[in-house]
């Protein structure tokens, strides 16, 4: 194994976090339904996408309490967070009709909790032919327990939201996935072959060969989305890194800061090197104002031994990046020449920098490549 996998708090129960005074929203290409001052109840559309948009989206509030408006179309909402109410679980999916599931996970907001954020209601109602749904529970970033512990502590309500999305594509078969496995074994294309045995072309998604893939939190919100009438306002996060004196999985409402879960979870800022949202391997660095999103797996404050950035040296022909490579591209050749349309292939997992001995910056000259790809083709 080579990233090692560091899943300290697989073992922890969630918790629910402190309660925020405020959460904060991004709004921009969004439609905001509540003037500075307005009173709102939890669970209320606070900004949704203008009618007859091809993409719609929804942000509902957390929190009951009073909206403010600042610039640059960052909502906040003032108040307090109340305590999460049961769904009754249903086990006859079957009762509801395609249709319905796509609108309510529609109107509820729903987006892929495993860091695309892709709304779901469009991954429910692709139009292609659909035999098997897959939830996705792998979890292979070093740090991450929340989609583990919501497999442990939730079980039957991922399997509904399963039981839903069959319904809703047409499929006849569904796979829960939450073994403990090596980092990127998570990825859809590997999902599909190990689960499976199927290949997906390059070029072509899962749903291209009969297959949905939907994160284990994504599933359980689509449960209490369509069985429970409830909109996407919270998720579970780990909270990890040798800087955090309280680290775990946390019960989080979407839109609370970054700076307030690190308080809540004692960290020492002395101690911390870098602040991450997500894996250390593709989240990205954040300060104490970032906010958590849909896609958010965790919050880490990295101790410096955690985070030790060392200086680039000269490339020494190792073969390391590409015999790490889980896709077997040619990552230098790719970089010093990025006239290949297989750069396009790169998931900008990591790997490759991760071991590299000189400590290159390897996905930042890969994202550099792809976007130089492109601009080729397009002159």
């Amino acid at each position: 194994m080579i990233v090692p996998p560091r899943k300290t708090e697989a073992g922890s129960a969630i918790r629910r976090l402190e309660a925020p005074p405020f959460v904060r929203f991004s709004c921009e290409s969004l439609e905001v339904l509540f003037d500075c001052g307005d009173p709102v109840r939890a669970g209320d559309v606070l900004a949704r996408s203008p009618r007859g948009a091809r993409l719609q989206r929804r942000v509902h509030s957390p929190l009951a309490g009073t909206v403010r408006i600042e610039a640059g179309r960052r909502l906040i909402v003032e108040g307090e967070w109340p305590s999460s109410s049961g769904t009754e679980h249903h086990d006859d999916a079957g009762q509801w009709e395609a249709d319905a599931i796509v609108g309510r996970a529609r109107e509820a907001g729903l987006l892929g909790m495993g860091g695309g954020m892709f709304p779901t209601y469009l991954k429910l109602s692709y139009g292609k032919p659909m035999d098997t749904v897959i939830i996705n529970g792998c979890e292979g970033e070093p740090y991450l327990c929340g989609d583990h512990r919501v497999l442990v502590e939730h079980r039957q309500e991922v399997e509904c939201g399963m039981r839903l999305a069959m319904r809703a594509t047409g499929a006849t078969n569904g796979h829960v996935v939450g073994h403990e496995s090596n980092y990127v074994a998570g990825y859809e294309r590997f999902l599909v072959k190990t689960t499976l045995g199927r290949s997906v072309p390059n070029g072509c998604f899962p749903v291209d060969v009969g297959v949905m893939v939907i994160n284990a939190q994504t599933a359980r919100a689509l449960h209490q989305a369509v069985c429970g009438g409830r909109p996407l306002t919270e998720r579970v996060i780990t909270v990890a890194g040798k800087a955090v004196e309280r680290p775990g999985n946390y019960l989080v409402p979407l839109g609370t800061t970054v700076g307030h879960i690190l308080k809540a979870c004692e960290y020492d800022a002395s101690r911390t090197k870098r602040l991450v949202a997500g894996g250390p391997m593709m989240g990205r660095e954040v300060d104490l104002d970032s906010a958590v999103q849909a896609g958010t797996g965790g919050v880490l404050a990295l101790g410096r031994k955690e985070a030790a950035k060392s200086a680039e040296s000269a490339c020494i022909r190792c073969g390391r990046c590409m015999d790490a490579c889980p896709i077997d591209l040619p990552v230098t050749e790719l970089i010093e020449h990025p006239a290949s349309e297989a750069v396009l292939r790169c998931i900008e997992c990591g790997i490759c920098q991760f071991v590299c001995p000189a400590h290159l910056r390897l996905v930042a000259r890969l994202r550099e490549a792809k976007t130089d790809y492109r601009l080729r083709q397009c002159q």
